[in-house]
């Protein structure tokens, strides 16, 4: 199952920004194995890998002090990935066309949450990877942007 926190001090501009992290087990659920595979079609950046925002993107909300961090995707680029948009129902609350792969929930202090920015960083782990050790191996994650209706 998909792993969501929210770190602050993970982009050195501004420091105190807070993101969603979501972190995704390869060997995981099939909207698991789906993202993690969605990182071979991402073009490289600074120190991460982006995911193009008409492919496919990060839907969040704030549902009684919960964060709710959905990835949709459209289906060619998920067919390219080699999953079969069949095999995910449900649909994006922006944009019907796309699947909804995954989403993932955790409660967020509110002062954090105020602080939150548009990325949303996914890292690729097994569940017996901490977050930490992620971000002390210098990994690189999948950025994805919010909706392209909310850019």
């Amino acid at each position: 199952m998909a792993r969501l926190y929210v770190r602050s001090g993970i982009a050195p501009d501004p420091p105190d920004a807070a993101f969603p992290v979501l972190v995704v087990d390869p060997d995981g659920t099939p909207g698991e194995r789906a993202v993690a595979r969605l990182g071979g079609h991402c073009y490289e950046g600074e120190g991460a890998f982006f995911l193009v925002r008409t492919d496919g993107w990060a839907e969040r909300s704030l549902d009684a002090g919960r964060l709710v961090v959905g990835i949709a995707v459209h289906p060619l680029p998920l067919r390219q990935a080699g999953a079969d948009p069949a095999e995910f129902p449900e649909r994006s609350g922006i944009d019907p066309d796309a699947v909804l792969l995954l989403s993932a929930r955790t409660t967020v202090d509110p002062a954090l949450c105020a602080r939150l920015s548009e990325p949303t960083a996914v890292f690729i782990a097994g569940p017996d990877v901490t977050l930490d050790d992620l971000l002390a191996d210098d990994e690189w994650p999948i950025i994805l942007a919010p909706p392209p209706s909310q850019a």
